[in-house]
């Protein structure tokens, strides 16, 4: 009777079919697969693997921040056409055509040329109001500028026409001042010149070019199709002035605008001086202010750009305006672009991940319970969402508001959910510290970009030595931790 229900249990343990991920069935089997992935050794590995996989979707939310951005730029390029976009102004410069035989196809023929003679000082005063204007959840910087320009025009020497085989037309002479978009010009430009009285600038360069600097930001877009940024200005006849005695001149203007501004030192001497309500500039081009004063209502500074250090001749033979690129610009920038910021925040996501993922790996072995590497997982899916949320919240109240929403509300998930699953005594409280820690230190890192990498590589140190000294007595290839 007892063989034959032996026999009977033996042939029913015989069909069953045996799960080697069950702990029922064949339990020699399972022990030994769930004992080699919950060995400290492969978690330590499986960690890593996760953490370089979680670099997927980082790079998408990078994406995302990348397209929110030129967003951003196309609403502001959108507000610039109806105002006015980044400006550069460039001039007066005194335009003298002449003639001159030069070879065409094999032959001799008469072209026109002009000599574009530098004012030899000009005084540049500008006053700049700045404000921020709104269009749905994007805004941009708008400025109008009041300028006035002083200086003086030497005498002409047609002799040095005649040294390169000219033949001098002063009675075509004419002013010329480059303005990089015409549509922000809020009234006429007059000028006074010594001896001929108040005249008004007409449209246009009179068929010569004038290269302006063009935004990186607005590019060519922020401009309207028609527009043409190498002939942008104005130009005024000269054919009663006697050019070959000296002229002073005091000229003024009412300029709209986006984004920067920028001046050329067209005259052999320039002293700039500007004042603006902006707290917040971004001093660029060749030339920086020799003196300046920011506070929060606002800036002024003063440039001095002597004939050497601007490196043009006081006369040039061209069909063009003495090159812009050597110039003096003033963004009236964000302090912190959060897209910038946020864009930077996920240079360290790699980082950021392994810290907190090693925080979890050293609360583990000193824990009861083990961590499956799907709640690894979904700590780092946490973690990447973080940045999405800071991404959407700086939109609407600004970065720092935002990296605090999406700080707090990322470290109780993750320190909940972990401490949690460990089953560890305060085990949500160390996590909710380490999480904090971390976020407060990128924080200081984002604000403080010059200790980026000495502050990164004292954190990574001292992570490297916890780990070596809480995991020292480790037996890696399995859970037991030794006991001295």
């Amino acid at each position: 009777m007892s063989s034959s229900n032996e026999s009977g249990n033996a042939d029913s343990d015989a069909a069953a079919p045996t799960n080697p991920w069950s702990s029922k069935g064949n339990v020699g089997d399972a022990g030994k697969i769930a004992g080699f992935m919950a060995s400290p050794g492969v978690k330590f590995i499986l960690t890593g693997f996760i953490t370089l996989a979680l670099l997927i979707p980082t790079m998408l939310v990078w994406g995302l921040v990348e397209e929110r951005s030129r967003r951003a730029d196309d609403v502001a390029a959108s507000i610039a056409q109806g105002w006015g976009a980044n400006q550069t102004i460039n001039g007066p410069y005194l335009v003298l055509p002449y003639m001159v035989s030069e070879k065409v196809d094999k032959h001799f023929k008469q072209v026109k040329r002009h000599a574009i003679i530098s004012p030899s000082t000009l005084s540049i005063d500008g006053n700049i109001n700045v404000e921020e204007r709104k269009k749905s959840i994007y805004k941009t910087q708008l400025y109008h500028v009041k300028s006035k320009l002083t200086g003086t025009f030497d005498a002409v020497d047609l002799a040095k026409i005649r040294e390169i085989g000219g033949a001098p037309l002063p009675s075509q002479a004419f002013l010329a001042m480059g303005v990089s978009d015409m549509t922000g010009i809020r009234s006429d430009i007059s000028i006074k010149l010594s001896d001929a009285g108040n005249r008004k600038f007409s449209p246009g360069l009179n068929r010569i070019q004038a290269p302006h600097i063009v935004s990186p930001v607005y590019s060519r877009n922020a401009y309207p199709k028609h527009a043409d940024l190498r002939s942008g200005g104005v130009h005024l006849p000269l054919a009663d002035v006697d050019i070959k005695e000296s002229m002073a001149f005091e000229m003024s203007f009412a300029l709209n605008g986006s984004k920067d501004i920028t001046f050329v030192p067209a005259g052999s001497s320039t002293a700039l001086e500007l004042n603006s309500n902006w707290p917040h500039p971004g001093f660029d081009g060749r030339f920086l202010p020799e003196n300046r004063e920011i506070s929060a209502e606002g800036f002024s500074a003063v440039w001095t750009v002597p004939s050497l250090a601007r490196g043009i001749d006081a006369v040039s033979f061209s069909n063009s305006l003495p090159t812009a690129n050597a110039a003096i610009k003033v963004n009236f920038v964000e302090p912190l672009k959060f897209y910038q910021i946020t864009a930077r925040t996920l240079k360290y996501a790699i980082a950021f991940f392994s810290l907190i993922f090693l925080a979890m790996f050293i609360l583990e072995l000193t824990g009861r319970n083990a961590i499956h590497w799907v709640q690894y997982v979904l700590v780092g899916f946490a973690m990447v969402v973080f940045y999405v949320m800071l991404l959407a919240f700086a939109e609407q109240v600004g970065f720092n508001i935002a990296y605090a929403i999406s700080s707090v509300a990322t470290t109780a998930l993750v320190a909940w959910y972990v401490g949690n699953s460990l089953g560890k005594k305060h085990g949500s409280a160390i996590m909710a510290a380490i999480l904090g820690i971390t976020y407060l230190v990128m924080y200081l890192i984002l604000n403080e970009e010059d200790y980026a990498l000495l502050v990164g590589s004292i954190i990574a140190f001292g992570a490297i030595a916890a780990t070596m000294a809480v995991t020292r007595d480790v037996d890696w290839s399995s859970r037991q931790v030794a006991t001295s």
